[in-house]
């Protein structure tokens, strides 16, 4: 764990602290502190955009940077759609995605691989990053018996996963000549899909509900660390680490 002293390093420390404050601070005054991190977040993005010389998604630190940003955005939106604030919420989200970016990932900048030098690159990594952030927020909001928010951001999230997972397989054709090559990443890409569209069509108890965003949470986790970072499982997908 080693603490980041640069420029970007420091507002990577502002959303950690943000995100903290956020949780702990009393209702109107974590509100007003949570909601800081999203031009802090755009700062930071826009300095490491500047830095690298494309967007910022060539690695899982560089991805990361998208989610403090799309989940305090998420808790604005689900004040004007639901009537309610999920500050705590989304603060405890964000501050477990920050503190891997201040703290543990490595911020080496590098170049595209010739396979991301494509217009694709953009919504297909976008696409599944918005949506996991969408998914775990729906995850909490039906522990929290929120159905009806938790139903909009698996719905929500469900259609950029599967938006996300058509473009790569048209990416895939153009860089390796396939549109599938059951990758390890494509593979438990395709499972976490499955998961979630079986959350659609099985009409059960709370308890389901709450099961099936649990699993498909667990499958993103997974996807996202074990199966990505993993000398177990090389693949097509394996520059994607660290």
């Amino acid at each position: 764990m080693t603490l980041k002293t640069d420029a970007l390093g420091w507002l990577l420390n502002v959303q950690v602290l943000l995100s903290l404050l956020g949780v702990v601070l009393p209702r109107r005054f974590g509100r007003m502190v949570w909601l800081a991190v999203l031009p802090v977040a755009v700062a930071a993005i826009t300095l490491r955009w500047g830095a690298v010389g494309h967007p910022p998604m060539r690695n899982l630190f560089e991805a990361f940077l998208w989610l403090p940003p799309a989940l305090a955005a998420a808790t604005v939106l689900t004040r004007r759609m639901e009537g309610f604030w999920t500050v705590r919420l989304d603060a405890t989200l964000g501050f477990v995605v920050a503190f891997p970016l201040a703290f543990v990932f490595s911020a080496a900048e590098g170049r595209l691989p010739p396979a991301l030098q494509s217009p694709l690159f953009v919504p297909h990594v976008l696409g599944y990053m918005l949506a996991y952030a969408l998914m775990a927020r729906a995850f909490v909001l039906e522990c929290a018996n929120h159905a009806r928010a938790a139903g909009r951001n698996v719905a929500w999230g469900f259609f950029l996963i599967s938006l996300a997972l058509a473009l790569g397989s048209v990416w895939g054709n153009e860089a390796w000549g396939a549109y599938w090559q059951w990758d390890p990443k494509e593979q438990w890409s395709l499972a976490t899909w499955l998961i979630y569209a079986a959350f659609f069509h099985v009409r059960g108890s709370r308890r389901w509900r709450v099961a099936l965003l649990g699993a498909g949470l667990l499958a993103i986790v997974l996807t996202v660390t074990w199966i990505n970072l993993s000398k177990l499982f090389p693949g097509m997908h394996s520059y994607a680490g660290l």
